[in-house]
């Protein structure tokens, strides 16, 4: 005879065992799921760590690339300024309108450089290296201009200089054609010598008997030249000029010569003052520049001894 019974449990137990095995699988399932996403987690944390030290890494390159170009540039330009100063003191002493323009005095790498690394390398604590990186950056941003500056500078003065210059050769006026003229018109004779010289005998007339042998003496003053033959300005001023004055100023307003020359020598020495008034300015222009740079180099100089 079947038992019934027997199969019955038999189907029971069978089923229990089926139903822990579903809830084993799916707490397997859950716990791979979860070991994946872990796993999914960690490597994108250690890809994320790897990609920001790389990137921190390349930044630190960066950064020491950057300073050492900032510290090259800074060094180009200083030796620059030297020779750029060298030209302004020749060009100063010898006063002859030509100055040599140094095209690398210029700061234009400061576009391309981030300042606060800069700061950032020497610690943004230090208050005595950032007084010292503040006062060189101030320095540098006035040298943004400096040869266009400079180039105006020369460049005005020349101008201004060359259109008075007219009115100061007007002094060949007096002594070579007013001097002609005088001389000839006032001849009344003329006695020739036993040697076969002869000499002009001058009508006896006061402004002419003073002024003839002075602009005689004039012409045969080696010391109005330098060495190599050019007019000392101030000198003729000095032995001509002023002199001149004070004599034609005895014949006014009697003889008329005496006032013509007497206007030109005028002319001369205002055109000589403005001469020399634009010269000292301009020069205290130069002198300023060289300070500049000057200042710029010792600048310079303390932050290349900088230890970050």
């Amino acid at each position: 005879m079947i038992d019934i019974n027997f199969y019955i449990e038999k189907a029971e137990n069978i089923g229990g065992f089926w139903s822990f095995t579903q809830n084993w699988f799916d707490i397997l399932t859950l716990v791979l799921t979860l070991l994946a996403l872990w796993l999914a987690f960690w490597l994108g944390e250690r890809g994320y760590r790897r990609e920001k030290r790389d990137k921190n890494n390349e930044e630190e390159e960066i950064e020491s690339l950057e300073h050492k170009l900032f510290t090259n540039n800074l060094i180009q330009l200083k030796s620059s300024i030297d020779k750029q100063v060298s030209a302004l003191k020749e060009y100063k002493e010898k006063e002859d309108f030509s100055l040599t323009f140094i095209s690398t005095v210029q700061v234009d790498f400061l576009q391309f450089i981030n300042i606060k690394n800069i700061y950032k390398k020497y610690g943004f604590y230090d208050k005595e290296k950032l007084d010292k990186i503040n006062d060189l950056f101030k320095e540098l941003y006035q040298l943004y201009d400096f040869r266009e500056s400079l180039r105006n500078s020369v460049r005005n003065y020349i101008s201004r200089y060359t259109d008075l210059e007219p009115g100061f050769y007007r002094y060949r006026k007096i002594m070579y054609r007013n001097f002609f003229e005088i001389y000839h018109i006032n001849i009344k004779d003329k006695v020739v010598n036993e040697d076969g010289s002869y000499k002009y005998l001058i009508e006896d007339n006061p402004f002419v008997n003073e002024f003839i042998p002075f602009i005689g003496r004039i012409h045969k003053d080696g010391d109005l030249k330098d060495k190599n033959g050019n007019l000392i300005r101030g000198k003729l001023i000095d032995k001509l000029i002023d002199p001149l004055i004070t004599i034609c100023g005895k014949y006014i307003p009697e003889e008329s010569s005496a006032i013509e020359i007497l206007d030109i020598a005028n002319e001369v020495k205002s055109a000589w003052i403005n001469m020399e008034a634009i010269t000292n300015g301009h020069f205290n222009e130069i002198e300023g520049h060289i300070s500049l740079l000057n200042s710029v180099n010792s600048k310079i100089e303390v932050f290349l001894e900088l230890k970050s």
